[in-house]
């Protein structure tokens, strides 16, 4: 009998033997959550209806957040609203949110020009500088800007930014994550983005998060997605993790099973599956109001408005798309369909094993 024939029938058996009379052959001890997963098939849970189901162990998932989770076309417009408002009329500068968004682009754009890269924070408060510095160059006020005033102004976005993130998310973001925590109750959940947002600061969501990794971070900057760099330290993260709550010692990820979830297929499917991850593919249906669409500089719609990305960049990014395609592992077009992919994965390894 084949190795492929042997694994189908225990699945098959498995699922129709109640879980009390197999338990005791396939028992692992508790000790043993993160061991390899040809040697965690006997982890099974009761459905309804008590008939024992496989539960293999998805050991990490990873989530982009931006277009991922939640869109982040009205997050940005609320945290540059709030910045506005602000600028107008606590500082009485006169400044618009296209004024803002320009002067943003001109930065990125001068700065390219000579090939560097700063944090998104300190790009966004060189530009508030700059706005402020317009009003007071019109004005008796001393041109010079304190620090203080700038950080003040950075951090009225940033709050909003974050609480526009719990206010935004997608309908089906929240029993998704929960439905995941159910199926696999050991399951380390992380956030890898770029940007500024961070699911631990959002008060709906931060219960399923463990930690969040951002290209901001020291030990990442400037080697964001989709740079290979942000997923080690991610990885790393998850290692520190394991060894500091459950004295789990691990030396790599070969009897892991990591899955990453995001929008974008150069920044999350391609870079996430050349360091080892599964990659789901978050290309959602209308209604959820992605941006992929608007960042390639060929494409019929206008750039999205927040977006201070230049053509150059879009470009780059659209032939990077084309080559990351044959890295997904599954597709989805709703964030419902996650844990079942999910699942499709976990139960592909096992059969494979």
């Amino acid at each position: 009998m084949s190795k492929s024939v042997r694994n189908f029938l225990a699945i098959f058996l498995l699922n129709l033997i109640n879980v009390k009379v197999l338990g005791f052959f396939f028992y692992v001890h508790p000790s043993d959550k993160f061991v390899s997963h040809s040697r965690c098939i006997a982890s099974s849970i009761y459905s309804k209806k008590k008939f024992p189901s496989i539960v293999l162990d998805a050991n990490l998932v990873t989530f982009d957040l931006d277009d991922t989770i939640f869109p982040v076309g009205p997050i940005m417009d609320d945290a540059n609203k709030a910045l506005i408002h602000h600028l107008n009329k606590s500082l009485g500068c006169s400044t618009t949110e296209d004024d803002l968004m320009q002067t943003t682009k001109l930065i990125r754009t001068e700065l390219s020009k000579v090939d560097k890269v700063i944090r998104y924070t300190e790009l966004r408060k060189r530009a508030i500088r700059i706005e402020i510095m317009k009003y007071r160059k019109q004005s008796t006020v001393d041109v010079n800007v304190d620090d203080d005033v700038v950080f003040d102004c950075y951090d009225i976005w940033e709050k909003q930014r974050q609480s526009a993130g719990d206010v935004h998310l997608y309908p089906d973001t929240i029993s998704m994550l929960k439905e995941i925590k159910e199926n696999y109750p050991d399951v380390v959940i992380a956030a890898i983005t770029n940007g500024k947002a961070n699911p631990l600061k959002m008060a709906k969501i931060r219960k399923y998060f463990d930690y969040c990794v951002s290209g901001e971070d020291d030990d990442v900057f400037p080697l964001r997605k989709p740079h290979e760099r942000i997923y080690n330290v991610a990885i790393e993260r998850y290692k520190e993790l394991l060894c500091e709550t459950r004295g789990i010692i691990l030396k790599n990820m070969d009897e892991q099973c990591w899955i990453h979830v995001g929008d974008d297929l150069a920044n999350d499917v391609g870079a996430s599956a050349k360091c080892g991850a599964h990659a789901i593919w978050t290309d959602l249906e209308e209604e959820y109001n992605q941006t992929a669409s608007k960042r390639d500089a060929n494409a019929a719609q206008e750039q999205a408005v927040w977006s201070t990305a230049s053509k150059a960049e879009l470009e780059n990014r659209r032939m990077m798309n084309e080559k990351a395609k044959k890295f997904i592992t599954k597709k989805v077009t709703t964030l419902s369909e996650v844990p079942k992919a999910i699942r499709m994965i976990t139960t592909s390894m096992l059969s494979s094993s």
